[in-house]
């Protein structure tokens, strides 16, 4: 008897359980949770109390209940029907951004020993509510209740980070803003902004104006890209975006990338490269390097013998500095052609004269040179972990990004230096996440396919010693737009995956799992949904296959009706990828057609083999513009194509619009 009642409690303990689960779906998991019996529900008596604690710290939330409900949210000292937020310094919490909430049907209780820590409440009370609070816009009318609980909860690292490469693709202080707005919501609290590479320079820097004149911020006109992708952030924009992060409790490491990735610096101040090369006289998009250089990396590098390139540095940094209040400022240190340096006599001749060896220990000259201009100004230097060649040379005061490899991160933690993961080989975003072939722009340079799954199990402090992981500040996702450039396209590779990261960085290991995180997840893309967000759906782009029974010997015409695809005025993308087969499908021309009238035509030629590499541009990618969308009209896809040298051939033909207007629809299916 006593057995039976055993297990009915326990059964009944596993279905609370799993109840809760359904219940309480926010990401990153908090710490600890219990979900009681009742509902607390918002209503237009509902107040606000403050004890030792101070609006500021929690009115954009305030701000978001009230537009959206339309209820007063009086500030008062009610003792039910009342939201209440203290600081208390002696509450055991074990992070200054750590919280609870207390939630029953009478009152809301939320407790933290720092604003920071009610700031981070708030983000999971958002969550708790109907997806309808992320609605832009009017009011909207629902069922305003959390469910009544119990959480306590704290960050596993200090460092939740984003980085957003701009120099590849310029994306407007708009964009930047919701980024940061999404990043608060799952609690990432660092966000790295790439500011310069070899793509172009991105931010005013007043003691030299020629870095932000046209030829160091705008691509040539050969290129043939759209004006949005070029560009560069006015000083006021910058501290304009600096404020907005910091009411959202995110930290801004602002990146310039030296001595390699100097090419828009080196175009408009030539004094300062190691050697003459200028060719092309202009800035590029990513992919037309291997044209103009046959390689992805410059042709010439800031000189590290020159006192004038540390005169140019410490002048930036002076303005770097000034600008953004955080405590760390990047300086990039990566990809450096040494080969460059070796080739010059007067390099030569300094490492002679300075006793060093080889250029290695210039590199590592260099960044001692940079680190201490940035230490001067106040701040903590910081640079991708290429610069551990000669790591025994580096001030230990040079924290390291760890990019290159799961194992980068032992590599500097083992050696004293305080690091930062980010591992290419889990948490880069702009590298495929499912299939190489659902038409996503992805970075194919890697070999990889970085799942949501396989960025969601990464543990940036596996194998690590008990000593070296105190040296890991945290962990970062990095997304690098040299392909992907377009807005819809970077949203859907950072989308789920950077709830995925937000949970290794906040979560308890102990606490993750895979399918109890995918289980969450689900309630959170009705969320993205409201935020006008898009995120990666199973499949990508693809729309239907080529086969040997569709296709021809004599070219044919191909036609797919493509309606649901189409839903805004935008930018379409069709693509033909090769799977298998004896014989690549050779393309005439595409047209996209309106209730069976021709409004765009893309009749370029091209082949869909197997080159699937990151080296040029991809020809089997098809482009046109919607400029006049009709949500009642028929949208259909013709391709004029052929077997080449026989129908053995298989293949993907993908579809994607991406709305010119920024955040205003996403793509339902």
């Amino acid at each position: 008897m006593k057995k039976t009642i055993l297990s009915l409690a326990i059964g009944f303990l596993s279905l609370q359980l799993t109840w809760a689960q359904e219940q309480i779906t926010i990401i990153p998991k908090p710490q600890e949770v219990a979900l009681k019996k009742g509902k607390f529900r918002f209503n237009a008596q509902t107040s606000i109390s403050f004890r030792h604690a101070v609006p500021a710290d929690v009115a954009l939330f305030v701000t978001q209940l009230r537009t959206i409900t339309q209820y007063p949210f009086p500030t008062g000292n009610k003792k039910e029907n009342v939201i209440i937020f203290s600081i208390d310094k002696k509450a055991a919490i074990q992070h200054p951004e750590g919280y609870t909430i207390v939630a029953t049907d009478e009152k809301i209780e939320v407790t933290a020993t720092t604003g920071k820590g009610l700031f981070y409440a708030t983000q999971s009370l958002r969550q708790l509510l109907p997806t309808a609070i992320e609605a832009p816009g009017n009011s909207v009318q629902t069922d305003w209740s959390i469910p009544a609980v119990e959480i306590s909860d704290f960050p596993r690292y200090d460092w939740r980070g984003y980085m957003q490469d701009v120099s590849r693709t310029f994306y407007d202080v708009d964009v930047i803003k919701k980024y940061l707005d999404v990043m608060a919501l799952y609690k990432l609290n660092t966000f790295h902004w790439h500011l310069s590479d070899d793509q172009g320079w991105r931010i005013e820097i007043k003691k030299y104006p020629e870095l932000t004149s046209p030829r160091a911020t705008v691509f040539h006109h050969t290129e043939n890209q759209p004006a949005a992708r070029s560009g560069f952030y006015t000083q006021q924009q910058i501290k304009e975006v600096v404020a907005y992060a910091k009411a959202r409790n995110i930290s801004i490491v602002p990146e310039i990338d030296v001595p390699g990735h100097s090419w828009p610096a080196i175009l408009v101040y030539p004094e300062l490269g190691v050697n003459s090369y200028t060719y092309p006289n202009h800035i590029f998009p990513f992919v037309s390097s291997w044209h103009y250089w046959g390689v992805q990396f410059t042709p010439n590098t800031l000189d590290p013998t020159s006192e004038k390139v540390y005169q140019f540095l410490d002048q930036v940094f002076t303005e770097i500095a000034d600008l953004f209040p955080g405590e760390y400022i990047h300086f990039g240190g990566d990809e450096v052609r040494h080969e460059l340096w070796d080739k010059e006599e007067h390099v030569k001749q300094f490492m002679n004269r300075n006793q060093i060896a080889n250029v290695h220990e210039l590199q590592s000259y260099f960044v001692k040179r940079v680190s201490d201009i940035i230490t001067k100004k106040g701040k903590k230097p910081l640079g991708w972990n290429d610069i551990l060649s000669d790591a025994k040379n580096l001030p230990k005061s040079t924290a390291i990004m760890s990019w290159i490899g799961a194992s980068a991160i032992k590599e500097a933690t083992s050696q004293g230096f305080k690091a930062v993961a980010t591992p290419s080989s889990h948490l880069y975003f702009d590298i495929t996440q499912a299939d190489r072939n659902d038409g996503t722009m992805s970075d194919l340079g890697y070999p990889q396919i970085n799942s949501l799954q396989k960025v969601y199990e990464y543990d940036p402090s596996a194998d690590l010693t008990p000593e070296e992981e105190k040296l890991v500040l945290g962990v970062q996702a990095n997304q690098w737009t040299a392909l992907t450039q377009e807005l819809k396209e970077m949203n859907v590779h950072n989308f789920p995956r950077l709830l995925a990261l937000s949970e290794i960085a906040w979560s308890s290991p102990k606490n993750k799992d895979f399918k109890t995180f995918s289980q969450r997840l689900d309630h959170q893309y009705p969320r993205l949904d409201s935020l006008r967000i898009d995120y990666y759906r199973p499949g990508g782009y693809i729309i239907a296959q080529w086969d040997s029974t569709a296709i021809k010997s004599q070219y044919d015409t191909l036609s797919y009706d493509v309606t649901k695809k189409v839903y805004a005025n935008g930018a379409v993308q069709a693509g033909f990828f090769y799977l298998s087969g004896k014989n690549y499908l050779e393309i005439e021309q595409v047209q996209l057609l309106e209730n069976g009238k021709v409004i765009a035509t893309d009749d370029h030629h091209a082949l869909a083999d197997k080159f699937r590499g990151t080296s040029k541009i991809k020809p089997f990618f098809y482009n046109f513009n919607v400029d006049a969308y009709q949500p009642s009209a028929t949208y259909t896809i013709k391709a004029i194509v052929r077997g080449v040298g026989g129908i053995d051939s298989k293949g993907h033909v993908t579809f994607n619009l991406t709305p010119f207007k920024n955040f205003e629809k996403t793509e339902t299916l």
